[in-house]
Order: structure tokens, then C-alpha cells, then sequence
């Protein structure tokens, strides 16, 4: 017959795993003699306490910041062209004269 030494591991609760914790830092002992007195393998104790450092450490946030589409602006100006005259027309153009000279290129053309 074959000897096969079968080890089967223990599975911890999160509560159990919690308590061992708890007590490894109460007990003042380093982790390697801790381990050896309660029977838990070192890596084991060094894999829950990385993961309950993990848990400890605050997440970071994202802040979003809403973008807001603006509307596509329009142009400040226009241009009328009539025949070969040209008339850039903008929001500073007075108004009278502008009517002035519309009323005499369209007598004229």
C-alpha cells in the first residue's frame, strides 16, 4: 500500500478569522511564534492580515465633474453680398446706416 499524507486545511469563518486576528495583536508575540502556538501557518496569518489591511484602507472617490455643452456659437458677423458689393454686418454696425445702404443698392440694382 501507498502512504499518501493528505493534508486538509482548515476554512476559517470571517468572524474566525477576525478573532485570530485580534488575538495575534493582543498576544505581543511575533508572527512566527504566534503561528507556531495556535497552529496556523505564517503565510495564512500574513494573507488575512494583507487583506484586512486592504479593507482598512479607505477607497478613493472620484469626484465627477458635470460638463455642460454650450451651445455652438454663432458668427458675430454676416456678409451681404449684392452683385459685386460685399457688407460685413455686425453687432457693433449701426442700424440706420445699414438701412440706408440696403435701400440704395437695392434702387440701384
Amino acid at each position: 500500500m501507498e502512504n499518501t499524507i493528505t493534508s486538509k486545511r482548515k476554512a476559517y469563518s470571517a468572524v474566525e478569522k477576525a478573532a485570530l486576528i485580534a488575538a495575534y495583536k493582543a498576544s505581543g508575540l511575533s508572527k512566527k511564534e504566534w503561528c507556531q502556538e495556535n497552529a496556523i501557518g505564517l503565510s495564512t496569518l500574513q494573507r488575512w492580515l494583507q487583506h484586512e489591511k486592504k479593507q482598512d484602507q479607505p477607497q478613493p472617490v472620484q469626484n465627477w465633474i458635470p460638463v455642460i455643452q454650450a451651445a455652438p456659437e454663432r458668427p458675430a458677423s454676416l456678409e451681404i453680398q449684392i452683385g459685386k458689393c460685399k457688407i460685413a454686418v455686425d453687432t457693433k454696425t449701426d442700424k440706420k446706416l445699414l438701412a440706408t445702404v440696403l435701400g440704395v443698392l437695392v434702387e440701384v440694382c
